[in-house]
């Protein structure tokens, strides 16, 4: 079984010439993945990198051989913003699902924003005073692990100096800001923003929009906790932020999405939740098995749908799921004894 023809089939967006739902993610959706400690969701991200890069290979593999057939849905890329998992967790996981994030890199399909600290930036900043010190010019190679791992160029969302932008000559900046934190926290979104639409602006002209692109926020929670104690609301300027993004996304719906991942059980007042459900297309929550534990399955993925026509939420029926060391498998509700 496979996840997304199961939601596609229930939206009825998108289906191929055939009339069978195409297995690949639903396009100009912000879909919010929610978790909790018990059951985590971060499988799910790598199974959205793995449906998208198979699906490019899948597309580049019939366009070679001439082949109009392909229901396997359009190919395109990620723009991956890491505040959960380092980019080594990433790359291993992908190895053992069967792409490799250097190679999508190389092929245009991958951007990393490391929405982590550079935790090896000092390692670099004291060698260097060392060798002036010493009175050599020239730097020598570090080993790799004092560079830390870096298989390919990423963008650093957070150094070690003071975050600067123009965000004052956007209209998505407020220029009343009096705040410390909340200005540092509107000039990281600013900046994710921009990488968001600036990846995918470079991959529609390097495709002739033919590609699409996924946004991807691994998780939410760190914005939202970092700047829990801004007394002008850090959640606010958040939603902000999304409601950019979902804007954007619907003007482009043909050829991106957004996937956010957020902790649901790490904030005892539920009103930001709610909130995102409510921006959200579709919410995709992760629970474990109400019967317990079984060796077969791992939980239940539940869905509430959005419709902007009627502004009302429909519940679409319940999967299994089960992730596995090289694969996720999905499984009808029944289909499978607990």
């Amino acid at each position: 079984m496979d996840l997304f023809s199961h939601l596609n089939w229930y939206s009825g967006d998108f289906m191929n010439e055939d009339g069978e739902p195409i297995k690949s993610i639903p396009s100009g959706k912000l879909i919010l993945v929610s978790d909790t400690l018990e059951s985590e969701g971060s499988f799910l991200i790598h199974y959205f990198l793995q449906s998208i890069f198979k699906a490019t290979t899948s597309t580049n593999s019939s366009t070679n051989n001439n082949n109009s057939n392909n229901s396997g849905g359009v190919g395109g890329g990620a723009c991956l913003l890491g505040l959960n998992q380092s980019l080594y967790n990433y790359f291993n996981v992908g190895r053992k699902l069967g792409y490799n994030l250097t190679t999508e890199y190389n092929k245009g399909n991958f951007t990393f924003i490391n929405g982590l600290s550079t935790p090896y930036k000092w390692i670099i900043e004291q060698r260097l005073q060392q060798l002036e010190d010493q009175g050599i010019d020239e730097e020598p190679q570090l080993d790799s692990i004092s560079q830390g791992f870096n298989p390919f160029p990423t963008i650093h969302l957070i150094d070690n100096k003071n975050i600067t932008s123009s965000s004052s000559s956007s209209s998505y900046s407020n220029s009343n800001n009096k705040n410390k934190n909340n200005n540092e926290l509107k000039d990281i979104l600013y900046k994710i923003y921009n990488e968001f639409i600036n990846d995918h602006k470079k991959r529609v002209m390097n495709n002739n929009n033919n590609s699409k692109t996924l946004f991807i926020i691994d998780g939410l929670n760190l914005l939202e906790s970092h700047y829990s104690t801004n007394p002008s609301g850090s959640n606010m300027d958040i939603l902000n932020f999304l409601q950019y993004c979902h804007n954007y996304i619907k003007e482009n719906s043909t050829t991106c999405s957004m996937i956010i991942l957020y902790h649901s059980d790490c904030d005892e007042d539920s009103k930001f939740f709610n909130l995102l459900q409510y921006e959200s297309d579709l919410t995709i929550n992760i629970t474990g098995l109400k019967s317990g534990y079984s060796k077969d399955i791992d939980g239940q993925l539940n869905f509430i749908q959005k419709d902007e026509k009627n502004n009302t939420f429909t519940r679409v029926n319940p999967i299994h799921y089960q992730a596995l060391d090289n694969s996720i498998r999905f499984f009808s509700m029944g289909s499978r004894i607990q």
